[in-house]
């Protein structure tokens, strides 16, 4: 079974955030698959099932378990199959756990059609948040779609945040993701945290910026940013609401290329 390694959501090796990427006839059991995921111990590691022309299932595991949604895991399975001369135009379509995704080529770009996720406003104990992870400019803090979102007003505090895992496993919800109002040219930045999936911190979250995009819209009343994950590798994602659709733009490099042995 062949298998690469693309960074995605960047277009310069080691940036933005990597994931690996099978392609075969069938997939690997699920304790197989699970355990490639660990082998390769990146943040998503993605299967892919050919179905039809354009068209195939894809699954995605971190280290430690299957998600139902991913991104970069998505965009760099794009990028592999339009590499690859798996595609004869310029769009494929995904079966997945969430759903059916779409995906389109524009000169160097690939643009993720995936579903705009709505952040409702679920209260968040904004003391037990600021207290266990000492965020000094907190400003808001709810819960949606089981994952924690926090506000800062100082987007300087949300880049040198350097958070305990252990503490961010106290939240005891699928993840955090922490954003802020954005300097030029971005218009929000955001970090995203995931200790109890296996991994710390997530370089590049696209299918965070599904919710992102949803409360940004409402915060800055306009429905197409240009937003910046601000990990150690840093990612830029271009952002745009179409009706319950988000198209989430970025680039891709292959990085690695092999065989599996097994």
């Amino acid at each position: 079974m062949k298998i690469w390694t693309v960074d995605a959501f960047t277009d310069k090796p080691f940036a933005g955030n990597p994931a690996a990427v099978t392609i075969g006839d069938n997939f690997p059991s699920d304790e197989i698959c699970q355990k490639i995921a660990a082998e390769m111990n990146l943040p998503e590691t993605g299967f892919v099932k050919p179905l039809k022309p354009d068209h195939f299932h894809i699954r995605w595991f971190t280290p430690k378990v299957e998600v139902e949604l991913c991104g970069h895991g998505t965009l760099a399975a794009a990028h592999i199959l339009f590499q690859e001369n798996y595609i004869k135009g310029d769009k494929i379509s995904f079966e997945s756990l969430y759903g059916p995704l779409f995906v389109r080529r524009e000169g160097s770009d690939i643009i993720l059609d995936f579903p705009l996720l709505k952040v409702g406003n679920k209260p968040f104990s904004h003391k037990f948040l600021q207290d266990l992870l000492e965020l000094q400019s907190l400003t808001h803090c709810f819960l949606s779609h089981n994952t924690v979102i926090a506000e800062l007003s100082d987007e300087d505090e949300l880049r040198n945040l350097d958070l305990d895992p252990e503490k961010v496993k106290q939240i005891d919800h699928d993840g955090l993701i922490v954003t802020s109002k954005g300097r030029v040219p971005y218009d929000f930045v955001s970090r995203v945290f995931g200790p109890r999936k296996g991994i710390n911190e997530d370089p590049v979250t696209g299918s965070a910026h599904c919710l992102l995009a949803d409360y940004w819209q409402m915060k800055l009343k306009k429905e197409e940013f240009l937003a910046y994950q601000a990990s150690s590798r840093g990612g830029v994602i271009g952002v745009r609401i179409v009706g319950d659709r988000v198209y989430l733009r970025g680039q891709a490099i292959t990085i690695l290329e092999g065989k599996l042995r097994i």
